[in-house]
């Protein structure tokens, strides 16, 4: 086994253990998973893509498809150097304990979807293992590939379409235009999901990307999903305690909120107020309407509320947005929130309006050059960001890390918001995760996309386990933003607490960066076939 491997396995199984102690809690707002629909025979090329990727600091060289498609599964091969032990650098611990390639995902980013690996009625991930059980299709395939090479498998929903992009874990990046094809077509290069896994494919789980933003120092907060708009605005910044008319910092707030609806034409608009836990029922119930009301007479003042057909809602302390009694949690539970759904097919007809760039306190670099920064062990990294390249309706970026200084490895934590997602829900899998890589226009602050992976939690589109760099090694990572329309782009890395209690705030150790002026490649709406 390879070193990168061998340090992975062992962060697998200290995330392993961490999960044993996990208390799990919904995701907000799950977007529905799209359906699909059995694919009908591909005309296409059935050879693999030949990738030159880096996963954990390793370079390789993959053969990365087809996907074979029988039964409405389609089944994704992934080849390599057999002493690369592809089993352990592609594995994601969280999703299953035993090696294998479960962190690969399909994604579509022209329809804004991503999928998952296939699973048993059990639960497990149908992806090739060492104690898979084979057959003659197996054996056929392992001697058509050669001693030299090791081969995996991974089950998904059948795509639709004649080519799929494959995301590898690791900093490996996207694989565009991998070739879909009927498994009959496919020879050697595919073995039936019965050869992988014993038991049968039970679900084979496909997700809607959603976006998330914030503004004005983060007090308006911006979901999207593919059936509605979410702005929710910080009721602190809104109302003075108890009270439903509007202070002094309301407007500012309100501005910003008011510009994300007026991207839209018109539909049906919901103006929600929600309140904390600390009175009773009756009281919260009363209060969250009037502040409801409130906040939509002032927003027909601030925007065109004419394409819309509005509401007013009270939902006092009853949907939280985040659980928890501690002031930070019950801060983010104050909130308004004005929920668009837009009308038949419409889209934003532009981006929002954004104010001005927000002071930092990291170091400062544009375009491809490096800024330095603590990966969080007192191990300086630099970062610099490799490409920003356009793809369907979002933007692929690749990041660089390397380990220069010494003398230990860096932290693979460099990038992340600690045990906590972006919009503060607690996954303990994330220490290692690329969830505070932003994006900033403005004062418009965009996180990297994610998705509903299970019922319990949300995964970020971005890589969820960084290996921190040796001596002289670099890694990379590899994170998916929506598409702001841009030439260039300013990639930022802020502060990030988190508030567990009243009185005890855990500074989360990321160190700020920014990097401005960097170059997207690719044209927007461009064709890809």
């Amino acid at each position: 086994m390879s070193e990168p491997a061998r340090a992975l396995a062992r962060r697998g199984a200290t995330l392993a253990l961490v999960a044993l102690a996990l208390v799990g809690c919904s995701p907000d707002d799950p977007s529905p998973a799209p359906t699909t629909s059995s694919p009908s025979p591909s005309d296409v090329d059935t050879d693999p893509v030949t990738a030159a990727v880096q996963i954990h600091d390793e370079d390789l060289t993959l053969e990365v498809g087809p996907v074979a498609v029988s039964d409405g599964v389609g089944v994704l091969r992934i080849a390599g150097p057999s002493d690369a032990s592809l089993q352990t650098l592609l594995w994601d611990v969280s999703v299953s304990m035993r090696p294998g390639a479960t962190g690969v995902r399909l994604v579509d980013l022209d329809q804004g979807t991503v999928t998952m690996p296939a699973l048993t009625q059990s639960g497990d991930a149908v992806v090739s293992w060492a104690m898979s059980p084979g057959g003659p299709r197996t054996d056929a395939a392992l001697a058509a590939a050669g001693d030299d090479t090791e081969v995996l498998y991974v089950a998904f929903a059948a795509p639709t379409t004649p080519t799929v992009d494959v995301l590898l874990p690791g900093g490996g990046g996207l694989v565009e235009q991998v070739p879909v094809t009927d498994a009959h077509d496919a020879g050697d290069l595919t073995v039936p999901p019965s050869e992988i896994r014993e038991d049968p494919v039970a679900t084979t789980p496909v997700a809607r990307l959603d976006t998330y933003t914030e503004q004005a120092d983060g007090q308006v907060r911006t979901r999207a999903s593919a059936t509605a708009v979410t702005v929710a605005v910080g009721s602190d910044v809104l109302f003075d305690v108890d009270s439903a008319d509007l202070g002094p910092q309301a407007d500012a707030a309100l501005a910003a909120a008011a510009q994300q609806v007026g991207a839209y034409d018109g539909g049906t608009l919901a103006v929600v107020g929600h309140t904390d836990d600390v009175a009773d029922d009756e009281y919260n119930q009363a209060l969250s309407e009037r502040r409801a009301q409130a906040v939509a007479d002032r927003l027909r003042s601030l925007t065109d509320l004419g394409g819309f057909e509005v509401s007013v809602q009270g939902r006092g302390e009853t949907e939280p947005a985040t659980e928890g009694t501690s002031v930070e949690a019950r801060a983010l539970n104050r909130r308004v929130e004005l929920v668009l759904t837009a009308q038949q097919g419409d889209a934003a007809t532009a981006p929002a309006p954004a104010g001005a760039l927000p002071e930092t306190t990291g170091p400062t670099a544009a375009a491809d050059a490096a800024v330095t920064i603590d990966s969080g062990n007192g191990v300086p990294v630099d970062v610099r960001v490799r490409e920003v390249r356009r793809v369907g309706r979002y933007l692929v970026g690749s990041l660089e890390v390397s380990n220069t200084a010494g003398p230990d490895p860096a932290s693979g934590a460099v990038f992340s918001t600690g045990a906590w997602d972006a919009r503060g829900s607690f996954d303990a899998w994330l220490q290692y995760a690329a969830t505070n890589v932003t994006l900033l226009r403005g004062d418009v602050r965009t996180y990297p996309v994610d998705y509903v992976a299970t019922d319990v939690r949300r995964d970020p589109l971005a890589d969820r386990q960084i290996d921190g760099p040796k001596v002289g090694r670099s890694t990379r990572v590899t994170v998916v933003w929506p598409d702001p329309g841009t030439d260039t782009v300013v990639v930022d890395s802020p502060t990030q607490t988190h508030e567990i209690s009243g009185s005890i705030a855990v500074d989360l150790d990321t160190a700020p960066f920014r990097i401005t002026d960097v170059p997207v490649t690719g044209s927007a709406g461009a064709a890809r076939g």
